[in-house]
């Protein structure tokens, strides 16, 4: 099966030899003559052949080069000369379709590098990354209802560090990817959209960034801007952890004590949901206090350490508790959220007091997060997904110097009807 545009009958194989670890089948297509277009003649007669060697990719194991001795036509009348149909590249290339098909596939999969698919297909990563340039060509996609934008981490080595993402929040199909994430970007990147497109826009969602909640409402002022719910619950959360911090700082120097112990190790017993459960209440012996303890004790021994600790615990809940509610409208969330905020201003913690402030300033965008759309709450959850798998993209190709190809390969890896543009289909190849 040598996998051409034509039948595998029509190709004569006149012998098959290994050289340097290297597969050769040297073949000669069946002369079917020729037609030229300027005198409209059919021509069988050869004047020669040119020999040409083609990488082609048939099989698994092997480095296989098809030696193709390609006809040169002349027309007895106008004596002007054609060159035979290639049928094992469309463009001329020493590569054949279906090695660049299969390469193009490979690329697909945001797991496989540039190096590995090279040494797979026996060519170099570079000749790889010029198969990719030149058929992979992702333009950004039409503008849905709900969008949801977000940053991540690029590389240290880049002149801008971080990269935005901008994706269709129900299909999770990235819209583009931008080479920063500065306020002009974002606001050039929507003026270059039509006016019309930007209406259909309903809702956006965002991490508490002010630089985007100005750009929408400057640029798609119609679209309601919902602030990512898991993102606040992490500043909630991380507000509680520095006074943890805090806290533990006095027994920085008495490792052995019960409250650095406490505090250093059983951290995470602040943010426990369900402090009745039974793993919860299960007793289990502690090294430490040398007696049978359930993580509810040592809960208890940990709050029981400061008043400022149990103070931002019980704010945390209480906020947690706000955000898992299913309010009947947003203004009895504003309601019970403008109460938390005092909860969090009167706190004798300066972090919750810091707190308060920013939750003040994004109180509206907060309770638009309550909305649901289609049976579905508005969040960054699925744009965090999606993040995850661009800088996996980003990290098993040890970093990428440039940004077009890693825009390209991230776009096309991660939405599912992204293809290619190489003239010819898997599909249109005989076997």
């Amino acid at each position: 099966m040598l996998y051409t545009k034509i039948k595998d009958e029509e190709i004569d194989i006149l012998r098959e030899f290994y050289k340097d670890g290297i597969h050769y089948i040297e073949v000669k297509r069946r002369n079917r003559g020729c037609i030229y277009p300027k005198c409209a003649r059919f021509v069988p007669k050869v004047k020669g052949y040119k020999k040409r060697v083609i990488i082609h990719d048939i099989y698994a194991n092997g480095d296989t080069r098809i030696i193709y001795l390609q006809r040169r036509f002349i027309c007895p009348d106008c004596k002007t000369t054609k060159m035979e149909d290639d049928p094992f590249s469309s463009i001329g290339s020493n590569i054949s379709d279906y090695t660049i098909l299969c390469i193009l596939d490979d690329l697909k999969r945001y797991n496989h590098p540039f190096l590995e698919i090279a040494q797979k297909h026996k060519i170099s990563a570079t000749m790889v990354q010029n198969i990719f340039d030149t058929y992979v060509d992702m333009k950004r996609l039409y503008l849905p209802e709900v969008i949801s934008i977000d940053e991540f981490y690029f590389s240290r080595k880049s002149k801008k560090k971080y990269r935005l993402a901008i994706m269709n929040f129900y299909n999770m199909a990235i819209i583009d990817i931008l080479k920063d994430r500065d306020k002009a970007t974002l606001l050039e990147w929507l003026r270059d959209i039509d006016i019309e497109e930007r209406k259909r826009v309903k809702y956006v969602t965002i991490d508490m960034n002010d630089i985007y909640r100005d750009v929408i409402y400057r640029r798609i002022p119609e679209a309601t801007v919902i602030a990512d719910s898991f993102h606040v619950v992490k500043y909630v959360a991380k507000a509680l952890d520095d006074v943890r911090k805090r806290i533990m700082f006095p027994y920085r120097n008495d490792h052995r004590s019960d409250e650095y112990h406490l505090l250093k190790y059983h951290d995470d017993l602040l943010y426990v949901k369900d402090t009745n459960s039974k793993r919860f209440l299960e007793a289990r012996y502690s090294k430490h206090f040398h007696m049978y303890l359930s993580n509810h004790d040592k809960l208890i021994k940990l709050l029981n350490i400061h008043h400022d600790l149990k103070d931002a615990y019980e704010l945390y809940h209480a906020y947690v508790r706000f955000n898992n509610r299913d309010f009947n409208d947003l203004i009895e969330a504003m309601n019970e959220l403008e109460i938390l905020i005092n909860d969090f201003s009167t706190s004798p913690n300066r972090e919750f007091n810091e707190l308060a402030l920013t939750l003040e300033n994004w109180k509206a965008e907060i309770c638009n997060s309550f909305i649901r759309y289609k049976g579905r709450r508005l969040s960054n959850g699925p744009m965090e997904k999606r993040n995850d798998l661009i800088k996996k993209i980003v990290k098993i190709g040890n970093g990428y110097a440039n940004f077009e190809r890693f825009r390209n390969r991230a776009m096309y890896c991660l939405n599912t009807l992204a293809t290619h543009n190489y003239p010819i289909k898997l599909d249109d190849l005989k076997d």
